[in-house]
């Protein structure tokens, strides 16, 4: 059964554009070093998106997974492409992914195969 997750990370305006090419690195040049690293961590498909709100951004994340464990998988991955991800994120969103991501309660779950 895959487990499925939702969460966001704030983005300010003036680092939209930045973020932009970094999502167009991880999907194009390093896509192949994204697909390993989630292989490693367990997670089976991923969806970024943007949000615009009135005064920010919001980078708002959809992961499945194999585990509830994929995130401290991710937190300890030490290779150099998750070293590189982090780090970017941690320059573009301030935001430090080597510590515990808080995931949000999943309150409603609807499937048509129900």
């Amino acid at each position: 059964m895959k487990l499925k997750y939702v969460y966001s990370f704030p983005l300010s305006k003036d680092m939209v554009q930045e973020w932009l090419k970094f999502v167009e690195e991880v999907n194009t040049t390093r896509n192949c070093e994204f697909t390993k690293m989630h292989e490693r961590i367990g997670v089976t498909k991923e969806s970024w998106y943007l949000k615009e709100n009135e005064n920010d951004f919001e980078v708002m994340v959809y992961t499945e997974a194999n585990s509830q464990g994929f995130s401290e998988k991710f937190q300890n991955d030490k290779s150099e492409f998750s070293d590189w991800f982090k780090s970017e994120v941690t320059r573009i969103q301030n935001y430090n992914l080597n510590e515990a991501v808080k995931m949000p309660k999943l309150v409603l779950d609807w499937d048509e195969s129900q």
